[in-house]
């Protein structure tokens, strides 16, 4: 390189870099061998590389197909790390380990066209096996920051890097010199930014392209490559590059500069003029001729060859086929399998898989069921399915190892036959298209090709068609053939059912010796129940395992049971749930395991005795008959029934009834073999012929035997298992016939065969009862019902209808001597029993009729045992028919009936029979809907509760039993304070029965709410059942007062609404007073004992402990008067002893001492010992009295009960450390916490203080202490007519909640100073939330749509969808609105932590009904901290406005117009402030409740009273806000829209920030400081007289222009904001609305205040410059000064010529130099300016002038006036406040309702007001808006007028109203007689003069 020196090497040097060069060695790196491999695959893969997408994202995001070799996620040699010179990268020659070239596979992997001889330094690019265009950027050191230190490179310690070689471009060196050779030499190497690098430029195209080009300069040639794949959009990395000829590049000094390139990512060179030299070709070489034009050869395009890709032809070549295949029993989801069919065992392997088997496929079935073993047996699909090229075959069903299945091949096989069908009937079609075409009808011809053929071809054409049609219809035949033999499967299959495919399973007896001895498989249910059957399996074998002992056995299977978890917990357990006893249906006890059978039905026991299960009714059984005659002698026998024999016989009226066994040809038994048939069947069922039968009329040997017994009652519609389906009903009849339902031929009568039974342990005889063929008139089949429940037949009138016992299949039935062993006895009448045999004599009738139900009302049953049942009886208590049954009466026959009348004396025995009532809801008057209710019954409790007590004394037992003999009611009291407590709750006997019949009137009635009251007829309220008789008429409330029906609907619903709404605000007002309990701590009730009850009281206080004090409470009251009382007894006991002249002397002197003052009553009290107790004057000894009479209690200070002390876990009391806080028993879910005597062995004494504020108990740790709620009365005050509060509510031990809100009752705060435990230590917010849990008030009015962490249910409601389908819709509901759904939805409690909002709240909007804790105001409330309060009382008021409404529809209308409270947030800033603090976020729903918020949040000296807007637009209500917020979200997106569609969008804050600056200079301008903060009202400017006058003249002549070019801009907005969609309101109000909050003053904008805040800040920092300035001069002046001070430098000597001062000093210390002079006045300059600018910028303060003479305060002149609106009613005045005449026009205006400004004020006489002392106090004023004063008769007679004007034009006709009034002129006065008075004018001289003074209004003289 010219300019360049030569650096000389010493030869040893020389020698030593030539030994590690690669061309003196056989060695070969790893690296080399690498890249050699990378290098062949490249080329073997370039041709076949597939280009996927244009632009990818990324190079190397795609994977190549040479990745696999060497190394992983290696980069293409195009990316390796680009070696600069003197970066210091090692050679691979001297870093790579050496390998012996015989590993070398394959020589011709080295790339011929570059030996490793000439490679050896131009490699090093390839060494990672990157392309040049993606190389790994590294930091490297760039080569001209080389240093000049040769012992650089020889220093040994130095790293890597130091030992690699620098090179330099040169094109006689292949691009690089070797630089190293002048660094040894110790020379100094020339800098390198010297060397001028070689560059690459040309112009480089994509590959094949001339379209896609770029312009590339690079230094080097991977960089080149690199910047190609990213400018040509290359989708691989670039690789090689071609010249123009096609001759590829290897270095960069071949690219001629500004020559022409083609970059390609590894493909050949493609010729970009290759088409258009083929067209060039074609046009040259292209020929017209006959036949068309001729193409050259060159220019014809070659047929493109089709390549098959190697897995293709491997696939092909192969044997496989595509096989369909399904799951064997199924015809849908088919897949598709390739196959070898050489592999049968991977088919099925693959068959598992797709399929999704859970085993292993086995089995291959074709369509006809056979098994196919080889897959070339496979069945080819038909053509008719096929729809690929390449054949298909099957299908084949896959089984894993069950039989075939037809089910899945017939559907299949129908599909074909479908699809084979419609192929046939287009066949069919075009054939006879075809037909038509040859006919010559060729209207009929709809396929246009059959109308372009020829003849010829038409008959071509129907040959094949016909051909297609007959294949077809052969092809269907074979279809159908198939299905039939694959249908004849399938009913085998189904006939066969499981069994059919699993046959290839072996099946085991359970005898077995595999599987075992069988064990038992039962059916379990509980004693008495035959419901919820649960299956049980003992393992017999395991039982027996050990023991043969019967009873060990049984205790095993009785273990077994007691274990299984279904009888480990019974419904109504008496002792422990151990089985003691099983029983079966029949009631015997099972001893013996052995007995029991497999799937046996069993009922175990825990000790009490069998409870039967079953009812037991009365039924007829018909069986078959068959009669033999054997020896002459006639055997009828009885047989099971044939289902076939009753078939087409289902009617009684198919058969016949006869007495006797009916006549046809008997069964002749000759036989010997029928002989002993005959004789073993007529031991076992032989009958009498003589009995009643029935015979089928269409075949006379069918004969059936009637016969009565009794079996289980079966459910009616249900009663498939016997036959006929009626034969348990039997139908009464007035004259006394029991008929049989199903068969009404035949009825119950009594025969002449008499038997013995035994009864119990008595024997008893009688006649047989059976049934019979009806006969009119026969008194034995006559029966009379008796009023206790028993039957007796006519004919036998002393012998009672008796149930023996027997039961059907029961093996104990007992069977009578002498009786046929065919015939059974269930009925018999015999002479009435006593005792208990006296229940098998007593009968009841069950009516389940649909049509008549509630039958069972109608009866005189005193006994609730039958009510209960539903039972029904003929007769009454007199004998006499019941006639308000429906008769004929059907039912079943129960025996067994309770008694039908209970005794008197067990009625009074047990006082508690239940009553029924017919209830009704409150205020119905129709009768008709009365309700029956029965209530409960509670014998037993008060049985066993009298037990505890001991019974009655014995005195009023026999009161009680003399009243029982003599028949005479007890009579019953209605004070429950006589009933017998209950020992688990606080209530009585009574008050439990009383709630439990509300309980079912609320369920009955279908009451909105829980019934809470019980009214009778006549108003009166009854708080027990007692007074009450049975079937009195009573009304149900839900806590409503008395409505008395007998007022009009109107009057009824008025005072429903307004019962329910003051009932929603009772509910307001307690939660208002619970909501915010402050200062409550824990208190021992009474005195410091033991046993005392803990509750919450107030803080003690002396202060209000002295006012309480002085005030007594109403308790105190209370006992004064008590006491007055008392003494006042005591004294009239007293006068009875004494004479008329004591009496008078003692009423006397009390009073005279009424008479005294009360310290004149006090001055002998030392003397009098008896004045202050009563008792004293009993006593003669006064001393002995006092010393033993009992002393009062010491009373302990409120102070001393509320102090605790926490130690050792426990909460002492402060004053006694011995009594401590502990429950005596925890039982149930809520436990009193008393104060008890410490004992260390007592866990539950213990408790546990967490830092979350609860207190739990060491005991368990999910009971916690809770402050237990105060009675929850809504509808008025508590029971002693104070305000609920929570003083003296008890402290109980209740499990812990969860729930992050709603637990503020389990929250404390211990205070270890001052011992108090403080309760409801919680945020407000869940104080809030547990008040309205407890006053049943619905969370999402203190929440609203905020999703909080409370407790709550999930309720399923139905919910009316769009196609009038009712869907189950889950919503989250409150505890409180749960409770009010509770009974009439399904809740599912919440888990806890749940966050959710009450979906009540917005009922309205997801159009759910209103059923929430509120009757009518659910949404329409908004309870938060803020608002409570002004809701409450806005709907007092409206509650005391519409009590005074008289109409219905005002009254719901004024409710209904409620709108649904909207909570909106806002951004409060402080008026005057602008936005220079942070705005406080505050929500509210009225603006009274937003101005209290603001005022505590931005802390306002006074009350907030105005909200303005950002635009200072005033709000006075909520729905102003929303509009306004609507409004400027809609102007904020026009403008928004405006700016996008006017190419505003880009405009650049630089841009803005120009325009704000003249902007707020101008602002700066007219504000100057004039300004002021909110408060400070001396900075208004008021404008002067004659401002803004030139404006509006000068604006005048534009008005109209301006006005034309506003609307023009207001449709182009309108029309803007048309065509985007507005989102809703609460989206809009999603964020907050930024408003400023004023305690009075005006609003001042924002805008101002930041304006002025900017002037300030550019004040601040024009005068912060100068006197940063001037400090700095003044710092340097000091400076200058102390080292002139600290030289001390003393001067020059300089002679004068002065004779007096011929020497002078110069320059010494104490005269300042130059410099500091220039410098001084430097300064003094600046603090001049300084002082300038202070004074410029000073801001002008006003002087206030004060009046130190007048008075500190003033008593404000507030003024109340009542104003009206000119020209209205009076009736429209409202009251006004003002200070001046301006506020009481503000304040008007808004009052009013106003729609301008009021401006005048008015007195009645017309006089305007314009001071306001001319203002009274409660004067009555009239405001106007700028009109004149008008009466308020004037607006009614201008209606009368205009009304009057409209009348006649609309009665005599337009021209009606069309009058001219005329009127001479008056001679004095020239003046309008029509117009107004004050234009009147004097007369003028002459007519001149007086149409020139004439006003323009004035009208000229009328003639």
């Amino acid at each position: 390189m010219p300019g360049r020196r030569e650096s000389k090497t010493s030869p040893r040097s020389r020698e030593g870099n030539l030994a590690f060069s690669k061309q003196n060695t056989d060695m070969v790196s790893y690296e080399d061998l690498l890249i050699a491999q990378y290098l062949d695959e490249l080329r073997k893969t370039k041709n076949s590389m597939k280009k996927r997408r244009e632009v990818p994202q990324s190079p190397y995001s795609q994977k190549l197909p040479h990745s696999d070799y060497g190394m992983s996620n290696r980069r293409p040699m195009s990316a390796t790390v680009a070696v600069r010179p003197g970066s210091g990268r090692p050679s691979s020659g001297a870093r790579k380990p050496k390998i012996d070239s015989k590993f070398i596979a394959d020589p011709s992997l080295w790339d011929p066209a570059t030996p490793r001889s000439e490679s050896t330094n131009s490699t090093s690019q390839r060494r990672k096996g990157r392309p040049a265009s993606a190389p790994v950027r590294r930091k490297t050191r760039p080569f001209s920051a080389t240093s000049n230190l040769s012992w650089f490179y020889k220093n040994p310690a130095r790293g890597w890097s130091a030992h690699s070689t620098p090179y330099s471009a040169c094109s006689d060196c292949n691009g690089y010199v070797d630089m190293t050779r002048s660094a040894l030499t110790g020379r100094r190497i020339r800098s390198q930014y010297l060397n001028k690098p070689h560059t690459i430029r040309c112009l480089a195209f994509k590959n094949g392209s001339r379209e896609t080009m770029c312009r590339v300069a690079a230094p080097s040639m991977k960089v080149f490559l690199e910047m190609c794949t990213e400018r040509l959009g290359l989708g691989f990395a670039a690789r090689r590059v071609f010249l123009e000829d096609g001759k590829e590049i290897s270095e960069a000094y071949e690219i001629p500069p500004d020559s022409e390139v083609y970059v390609s990512a590894g493909e050949n060179f493609k010729d970009p003029y290759k088409s258009i030299k083929q067209n060039i070709a074609m046009t040259n070489g292209a020929k017209w001729t006959l036949s068309g034009v001729l193409l050259p050869e060159e220019g014809r395009q070659k047929k493109t060859k089709c390549k098959v890709s190697k897995r293709m032809r491997n696939l092909l070549e192969s044997n496989r086929y595509r096989i369909v295949v399904y799951r064997n029993g199924y015809a849908t989801e088919p897949l598709e399998i390739v196959a070898d069919l050489d592999n049968v065992e991977e088919f099925l392997v693959a068959c598992t898989a797709k399929l999704g088997l859970t085993t292993h496929a086995k089995l291959l079935f074709d369509w006809e069921g056979n098994e196919v073993k080889d897959l070339r047996e496979a069945p080819r699909l038909p053509d008719t399915v096929q729809e690929a090229s390449s054949p298909i075959y099957g299908p084949l069903w896959v089984s894993v190892g069950e039989a075939f299945s037809p089910t899945g091949t017939i559907h299949f096989i129908k599909y074909l036959r479908r699809t084979i069908k419609g192929q046939l009937k287009e066949a069919v079609k075009y054939k006879n298209q075809v037909n038509y075409a040859l006919a010559d009808e060729k209207e009929k011809v709809t396929i246009t090709d059959i109308l372009s053929m020829a003849d010829d071809e038409l008959y071509s054409t129907l040959e094949l068609a016909e051909e297609e049609v007959d294949k077809l219809t052969e092809r269907l035949q074979e279809i159908e053939d198939k299905l039939q033999k694959i249908e004849e499967l399938q009913r085998i299959e189904e006939s066969e059912g499981s069994h059919y495919r699993m046959k290839h399973i072996k099946e085991w007896q359970f005898e077995h010796r595999l599987v075992g001895r069988k064990g038992l498989r039962l059916k379990v249910y509980e004693n008495g129940s035959y419901e919820n059957d649960q299956v049980f399996y003992f393992n017999l074998a395991g039982a027996l395992r050990g023991t043969n002992d019967k009873n060990q056995i049984l205790t095993r299977l009785l273990d077994d049971l007691s274990t299984n978890h279904v009888t480990a917990n019974p419904h109504n357990p008496k002792i422990a749930p151990v089985v003691k006893k099983v029983f079966d249906q029949y009631g015997k006890e099972i001893t013996n395991v052995h007995d029991l059978e497999y799937d046996q039905e069993i009922w175990v026991s825990f000790g009490e005795p069998f409870i039967n299960p079953f009812t037991y009714c009365i039924q007829g059984m018909f069986e078959k008959c068959s009669a033999y005659i054997m020896n002459g002698e006639t055997f009828v026998i009885r047989e099971p029934l044939n289902m076939e024999l009753i078939k087409n016989r289902e009617t009684y009226t198919a058969w016949e009834a006869s007495v006797g066994y009916p006549p046809y040809d008997y069964t002749q038994a000759e036989a010997p073999e029928t002989q002993s048939h005959v004789q073993d069947l007529a031991r076992m069922g032989r009958i009498d012929s003589r009995s009643t039968f029935l015979q089928a009329k269409n075949d006379e040997k069918v004969v059936l035997y009637p016969e009565v017994n009794c079996s289980q009652k079966l459910k009616k519609g249900g009663s498939t298992k016997i036959w006929p389906p009626e034969a348990q009903v039997w139908t009464i009849q007035k004259n006394g016939y029991i008929r049989c339902k199903s068969m009404p031929q035949l009825c119950l009568g009594v025969s002449d065969t008499k038997v013995d039974l035994t009864l119990g342990k008595e024997t008893v005889s009688g006649f047989v009862v059976n049934i019979q063929k009806k006969a009119t008139g026969n008194t034995y089949q006559q029966w009379q019902f008796n009023p206790d429940a028993s039957v007796t037949c006519l004919a036998h009138p002393n012998l009672v209808l008796t149930y023996n016992g027997n039961r059907v299949g029961d093996e104990d039935n007992q069977q009578p001597e002498g009786f046929l062993p065919g015939q059974s006895v269930y009925l018999i009448v015999t002479d009435r029993r006593q005792k208990k045999e006296s229940s098998n004599q007593r009968f009841a009738l069950k009516q389940e009729r649909f049509d008549n139900l509630g039958q069972w009302k109608y009866n005189d049953a005193t006994n609730t045992e039958w009510n209960k049942k539903a039972l029904s009886w003929p007769v009454k208590e007199d004998g006499s028919l019941n006639e308000e049954y429906d008769w004929p009466m059907e039912g079943y026959l129960l025996p067994n009936a309770p008694p039908l009348h209970k005794p008197l004396s067990k009625m009074a025995m047990s006082g508690m029979a239940p009553l029924r009532l017919m209830a009704m809801k409150n205020g119905e008057r129709d009768a008709r809907l009365a309700m029956p209710v029965v209530g409960p019954n509670l014998t037993n409790m008060l049985k066993d509760l009298n037990k505890e007590k001991g019974g009655k004394s014995g005195k009023k037992k026999e009161q009680h039993s003399k009243l029982m003999e003599k028949d005479v009611p007890v009579p019953e009291t209605d004070n429950v304070e006589e009933d017998i407590n209950l020992h688990c709750v606080d209530r009585t006997v009574r008050e439990l029965e009383f709630i439990m019949f509300l309980d079912n009137c609320t369920s009955l009635l279908n009451l909105p709410f829980a019934a809470r009251r019980l009214y009778d007829s006549k108003g009166n309220e009854h708080f027990s059942l007692v007074n009450l008789r049975r079937d009195d008429v009573v009304y149900v409330s839900c806590g409503e007062g008395w409505m008395d029906p007998k007022l009009s609907k109107d009057q009824q619903q008025r005072r429903i609404l307004l019962s329910q709404l003051s009932q929603d605000i009772a509910k307001i007002r307690q939660y208002i007073s619970l909501r915010n309990p402050e200062k409550y701590v824990l208190e021992m009730e009474g005195n410091m004992v033991a046993n005392t009850r803990i509750i919450i009281n107030r803080q003690w206080n002396l202060e209000e402990e002295q006012i309480t004090q002085r005030r007594p409470t109403s308790t105190e009251r209370d006992s004064q008067n008590l006491q007055e009382s008392s003494r006042a007894t005591i004294f009239d006991e007293e006068e009875e002893n004494m004479t008329y002249h004591e009496i008078a002397h003692r009423r006397s002197e009390q009073r005279l001492n009424n008479l005294k003052w009360p310290w004149e009553r006090l001055i002998n009290v030392s003397q009098d010992d008896g004045a202050d107790d009563p008792d004293a004057y009993k006593f003669t000894d006064k001393e002995m009295y006092d010393k033993y009479k009992p002393q009062p209690i010491p009373r302990i200070s409120r102070d001393t009960l509320q102090r605790f002390v926490y130690e050792d876990g426990y909460i002492a009391c402060s004053a006694n450390r011995a009594l401590v806080l502990g429950v005596l028993e925890q039982e149930g879910r809520v436990n009193q916490v008393l104060l008890v005597k410490r004992r260390p062995d007592d866990i539950n004494q213990r408790w546990v203080i967490r830092e979350n504020g609860e207190i739990r108990s060491k005991h368990s740790s999910q009971m916690v202490l809770t402050v237990a709620m105060p009675a929850n009365e809504p509808f008025s005050e508590d029971e002693e007519g104070r305000p609920l509060t929570f003083s003296g509510c008890a402290v109980t031990l209740q499990a812990r909640k969860l729930n992050m809100y709603g637990k503020a009752h389990q929250k404390w705060r211990y205070d270890a100073e001052t011992g108090y435990i403080h309760a409801f230590f919680t945020n407000p917010y869940d104080k809030e939330i547990t008040a309205a849990n407890h006053a049943d008030i619905c969370t999402y009015a203190i929440s609203h749509d905020s999703k909080i962490d409370q407790p709550g249910y999930l309720a399923e409601v139905p919910v009316q969808s769009s196609s009038d389908r009712v869907m189950i819709k889950n919503i989250t509901v409150c505890t409180s609105c749960a409770r009010a759904m509770r009974g009439r939805y399904k809740l599912q409690k919440l888990p806890e932590k749940t966050e959710f909002s009450c979906a009540m709240g917005e009922a309205k909007k997801m159009k759910l009904q209103q059923i929430g804790s509120f009757r009518v105001l659910n949404g329409k409330v908004d309870l938060s901290t803020h608002e409570a309060d002004l809701t409450l009382e806005t709907w007092e008021d409206t509650l005391g406005k519409l009590r005074e409404e008289a109409s219905v529809r005002s009254i719901a209308k004024e409710i209904n117009a409620a709108k649904t409270v909207k909570t909106i947030k806002i951004l409060a800033y402080k008026n005057g402030e602008g936005r220079m603090h942070q705005g406080e976020l505050v929500c509210g729903s009225s603006i009274e409740g937003i101005l209290s918020q603001c005022t505590h949040k931005l802390g306002l000296a006074s009350a907030a009273r105005k909200i303005f807007t950002e635009d200072g637009t005033l709000v006075m209500e909520i729905d102003d806000l929303i509009d306004w917020a609507v409004e400027n979200y809609k102007s904020l997106m026009v403008d928004q829209l405006e700016r996008i569609l006017h190419g505003k969008e880009n405009t650049t804050a630089e841009d803005e920030e120009d325009a704000k600056e003249p902007l707020q200079e101008k602002d700066e301008e007219q504000m100057g400081d004039n300004s002021q903060p909110e408060g400070d009202n001396s900075g208004e400017v008021e404008r002067g007289e004659g401002e803004g006058q030139d404006s509006n003249a000068e604006g005048g002549d534009n008005a109209e222009v301006d006005q034309q070019e506003q609307s023009k801009v207001q449709r182009e907005r309108e029309q803007i904001l048309s065509q985007v969609q507005i989102p809703p309101v609460d989206v809009i109000l999603r964020y907050p609305i930024e408003v400023w909050v004023s305690s009075g003053p005006e609003f001042f904008p924002p805008e101002k205040v930041e304006t002025k805040l900017e002037n300030r800040k550019k004040r601040r920092a024009f005068r912060s410059a100068v006197s940063l300035e001037l400090d700095m001069e003044k710092h340097i002046l000091r400076q200058m000064k102390g080292r002139r001070l600290e030289a001390q430098n003393p001067g020059e000597y300089r002679s004068t010529r002065s004779s007096r001062q011929p020497v002078i000093v110069e320059n010494n210390w104490q005269e300042p130099t130059v410099a500091e002079q220039l410098k001084h006045d430097t300064v003094h300059k600046l603090e001049t300016h300084l002082a300038e600018v202070k004074a410029v910028q000073k801001e002008k303060i006003r002087s206030v002038s004060i009046n130190t003479n007048r008075r500190l305060y003033q008593q404000p002149d507030m003024k109340r006036v009542l104003v009206y609106p000119n020209g209205e009613s009076v009736e429209r005045a409202l009251y006004v406040w003002g200070e001046t005449l301006e506020e009481i026009l503000d304040n008007a205006t808004i009052k009013l309702g106003m729609w301008g400004q009021a401006r005048i004020i008015y007195n009645m006489e017309g006089k305007k007001v314009e001071k306001f002392d001319e203002i009274n106090k409660d004067e009555l004023l009239c405001v106007s808006m700028g009109k004149p004063f008008c009466k308020p008769k004037n607006a009614i007679d201008g209606i009368e007028i205009k009304a009057n004007w409209g009348r006649a034009r609309k009665q005599y006709g337009p021209a009606a109203t069309d009058l001219v009034v005329t009127a001479p002129a008056n001679p004095k006065v020239n003046v309008d007689p029509f117009g107004p008075p004050g234009l009147a004018l004097p007369p003028a001289e002459d007519n001149t003069s007086s149409t020139a003074n004439r006003p323009q209004s004035a009208k000229p003289p009328a003639t």
